[in-house]
C-alpha cells in the first residue's frame, strides 16, 4: 500500500485502500444543528455543510461552491437554502442552484452533492454514496422512542473508525483491558452489511450489533439493569475519526440516575480504550484461536464496498 501524508506528516500506509466505506456516518450532534445556522465539517477527506431546511429536516451537502470553490459553510441560510458568501449563488435542499444574483442563466453543472441524510439517536447521519445500501444503525432490543437517550461527541481518534469497531467482537480485549467477565459467543451472524451476536449467561445478556464498518451497538443487561449503547465515528481522513457515543435507558422515574451510572461506565471504557487506539499502528498480525470472531470481522471489512465521496 502507498504511503500517505496527513497535514504534511508521514503516516504510513492507508488502511482503507481507495475511497471510504459505503456506510452511514455520524457528522454532528442533532442539537448542534440549529435552525438558520450552517456547520462546516471535515468529512471523508473533503468538507460538508450541515444545516436544517425550511421544514427543520437536516441536510448534508458538499461544502464547495461549484462556481469558484468557496466554502459554503461561511455563507448563510436564506429561506432554508444555502447562499454562498462569495457571489450569493443559492442552492436548495437537493443541491440545485436556484438563483444567481447577476441574472445569468444557471449552468446545468451548478449543483452541489447532497448526501442521503437521516436524524436518529441524537445524531445527524450522512451516507457515503448516492443511495443507502442499508438502514441507519440501530441499537438492538429497543426503539429510540422507548428510551431516555443522550448523544455525545467524544472527540478525534487517530485511527480509522472500523479499527475501533473491532472492539465489538474482540472478546479477548473485553476481558483483558476492561476486566469484563464475559465469554465469546459460539457463533456470530455475518450479513452483507452487519454482524450480530447474543450472549446469555444467568442474569447477564449481551446483544451486540455492528452496522456497516463504523457503528457498534449493544443491549447489555447486568445486575438487573438494561443498558443501551451505540458507538460510531466518521472519517475526517483515512487515519482520523470524529467519534460519537449514544447511551440510553428505559423510561422511568429513576431513568436519570441510571443514565448517569451508564455514562460513567461508558466513559470509563472509552478512557481505557483511547490511549491504545490513539497510539497504535494497526495491522492484522499474528492471530490466535481466541481471535476467530475478530478474524471474521476483518474479512467482512475487507469485502465491504467502498466509494470516493461524491463531493471530493
Amino acid at each position: 500500500m502507498d504511503e500517505i501524508r496527513v497535514h504534511g506528516r508521514r503516516r504510513g500506509p492507508d488502511p482503507e485502500g481507495v475511497g471510504f466505506h459505503k456506510c452511514w456516518f455520524p457528522v454532528a450532534l442533532a442539537k448542534a444543528v440549529e435552525p438558520g445556522m450552517l456547520l462546516g465539517i471535515d468529512f471523508l477527506d473533503t468538507r460538508v455543510v450541515v444545516y436544517r431546511d425550511y421544514t427543520g429536516t437536516p441536510v448534508v451537502q458538499s461544502a464547495w461552491c461549484p462556481h469558484l470553490g468557496a466554502d459554503l459553510s461561511v455563507g448563510q441560510i436564506v429561506d432554508g437554502q444555502i447562499r454562498c458568501a462569495y457571489h450569493h449563488w443559492r442552492f436548495d435542499q437537493v443541491g440545485t442552484c436556484v438563483q444567481i444574483p447577476t441574472g445569468d442563466k444557471i449552468p446545468p453543472g451548478a449543483r452541489i452533492f447532497t448526501y442521503p441524510t437521516a436524524e436518529a439517536w441524537g445524531l445527524v447521519w450522512a451516507f457515503n454514496g448516492d443511495k443507502p445500501l442499508f438502514e441507519v444503525p440501530r441499537i438492538p432490543g429497543t426503539q429510540e422512542c422507548d428510551l431516555v437517550v443522550e448523544a455525545h461527541l467524544r472527540g478525534i481518534r487517530q485511527v480509522a473508525p472500523w479499527v475501533s469497531v473491532s472492539n465489538g467482537v474482540d472478546f479477548q480485549h473485553l476481558r483483558t483491558l476492561h476486566n469484563l467477565q464475559t465469554r465469546a459467543p459460539d457463533t456470530i451472524e455475518v450479513g452483507d452489511h452487519s454482524i450480530e451476536y447474543r450472549i446469555e449467561t444467568g442474569g447477564y445478556t449481551q446483544h451486540g450489533l455492528i452496522t456497516g464498518t463504523n457503528a457498534f451497538a449493544q443491549h447489555l443487561r447486568r445486575n438487573g439493569m438494561d443498558m443501551f449503547m451505540l458507538f460510531s465515528g466518521a472519517p475526517i481522513d483515512p487515519l482520523r475519526t470524529r467519534s460519537f457515543f449514544v447511551i440510553g435507558v428505559r423510561k422511568g422515574k429513576d431513568s436519570a440516575a441510571k443514565l448517569g451510572a451508564l455514562r460513567d461506565f461508558v466513559e470509563r471504557l472509552l478512557d481505557e480504550d483511547e490511549p491504545v487506539l490513539n497510539t497504535m499502528r494497526f495491522r492484522q498480525g499474528v492471530l490466535v484461536a481466541s481471535d476467530q470472531h475478530l478474524s471474521r470481522y476483518f474479512k467482512y471489512v475487507s469485502e465491504f464496498p467502498r466509494a470516493e465521496p461524491s463531493s471530493a
